[in-house]
């Protein structure tokens, strides 16, 4: 009796356990395709012309902690549909970020920014230091950072090469490559330390706002910026953001008028 009891137990356990582990599993599989699953339908409503949904949709996405430029693309793509010129412009900038060489974000993204008020010559820069800065922009700080581990791990294979080889022109060649590999090493460090340490950008957020010469109301009024215009933040002091446009002119703005790229 006891041991067909115990025998039916096991049964039941097993029958339990299996029924666990298919629930499980059958939840992980939902939840790994869920985010293709809405970005599909969210391109369907958004092919339907219906954006207002599409753009919930896509923000929903977003919530759920998917990062991607082609969910900020469309994203993009459905405000300026609907008219608003700083969200289109907010996360198309966004999508560069992750993605700075598609030609159809900056397509975009230029479509929108022709359609704000404000349109500012940014100032002159020295040809070098801005092919400098959109090499610089071409990956991310960790993407950078790797390239420079990888090269000091070649780096020092090299060098325990030079000590192994007899050869005086096989020990010129690696110390020759040593130095190269050392020199490139540097230059992605640096690479990834300016990516990492560039100035947080926004974009106004509020119809007009006026840009103050200190952090408070009474202070002179500057200059006034509107709805869409990208700007650099310096700092901050409370409630208060100082910020740079691209030509170069800096002020006071409130934080609540703009959102953070």
């Amino acid at each position: 009796m006891n041991s067909r009891r115990l025998h039916r137990g096991i049964i039941y356990l097993g029958a339990v356990l299996l029924a666990f582990s298919i629930t499980v599993l059958s939840a992980y599989t939902l939840s790994a395709q869920s985010p293709e699953r809405s970005f599909a339908r969210a391109n369907d409503t958004y092919k339907n012309a219906d954006y207002q949904r599409a753009a919930q949709m896509y923000e929903e996405i977003l919530a759920s902690g998917v990062e991607a430029e082609e969910v900020y693309f469309n994203l993009g793509n459905c405000y300026y549909k609907l008219g608003n010129m700083a969200a289109a412009i907010l996360n198309y900038e966004r999508a560069q970020r992750l993605d700075p060489t598609d030609e159809d974000i900056d397509f975009n993204l230029a479509l929108a920014q022709s359609r704000i008020t404000d349109k500012i010559d940014p100032a002159p820069q020295f040809f070098i230091i801005k092919w400098w800065r959109l090499f610089v922009a071409l990956a991310t700080p960790s993407a950078w950072s790797l390239v420079g581990v990888v090269l000091v791990w070649l780096f020092i294979i090299a060098a325990a090469l030079f000590f192994i080889v007899r050869s005086p022109s096989l020990k010129k060649a690696l110390f020759a490559t040593g130095m190269i590999l050392v020199f490139f090493a540097v230059l992605m460090f640096t690479f990834a330390f300016q990516q990492q340490n560039k100035a947080t950008s926004a974009i106004v957020f509020a119809s007009s706002v006026v840009i103050k010469s200190e952090p408070q109301e009474e202070s002179k009024d500057l200059f006034v910026l509107h709805e869409g215009t990208k700007i650099d933040v310096l700092g901050t002091d409370g409630e208060w953001c100082k910020v740079r446009i691209a030509d170069g002119s800096v002020g006071w703005m409130r934080m609540n008028t703009m959102r953070i790229i």
